[in-house]
């Protein structure tokens, strides 16, 4: 075999990977969109602001490597998170933004990993949030999923003041979710 047809080999191959690859995350993409946040616009009182947090990801509980590809949360990137009373707004440099009825958001928590990005123990915030999946298209079968999309902040109070205004929005159906302890420790933190 000549060197052209071994470059032009490992050129098919390698077109043949990335066109997987793109075909891959346009299903991942078809998968997760059921999921996507589809809560009426914002409108309500600002509670806070948060600009220029880093954006990682958005996953579902349980699962910190596996990203959920959804619409206006699929890359990672700047974005400004406002907290209001009827919800959270995540808008993401580059994407759509995203809002989350307040009767959807769960809480939050701190952990040090996520897929795409690992720092020191609680350096990063959750925003624990059930998706909107009312078409059965979680693994359950029901609309019951939990996400968790993850931020870094600038600080420690940054995080506490997102804390505390998650804190303000939630419901009581939402605090008595799953008994869960908002502030608590995660599975890979332990």
């Amino acid at each position: 075999m000549s060197a052209a047809s071994i470059a032009l080999l490992f050129a098919a191959g390698g077109v043949l990977v990335l066109v997987g690859m793109w075909f891959a995350w346009r299903a991942r993409g078809r998968r997760d969109a059921a999921a996507a946040a589809t809560s009426p616009a914002p409108g309500g009182e600002t509670i806070a602001r948060f600009p220029r947090a880093a954006y990682v990801s958005t996953t579902a509980e349980g699962a910190p490597l596996e990203r959920i590809a959804l619409p206006g949360l699929r890359y990672k990137g700047y974005a400004d998170v406002t907290v209001r009373r009827d919800g959270v707004t995540i808008e993401v440099t580059g994407e759509r933004p995203v809002h989350i009825g307040a009767a959807r958001v769960l809480g939050t928590d701190e952990t040090g990993m996520r897929i795409g990005k690992a720092v020191e123990r609680g350096g990063l915030s959750l925003l624990l949030w059930r998706a909107d999946d009312s078409h059965g298209t979680s693994e359950a079968g029901d609309d019951s999923r939990i996400l968790e999309s993850s931020f870094r902040f600038t600080d420690a109070a940054e995080q506490r003041r997102f804390a505390a205004a998650i804190e303000q929005i939630l419901t009581p159906a939402a605090c008595g979710a799953g008994d869960r302890d908002t502030h608590g420790t995660t599975q890979e933190d332990a």
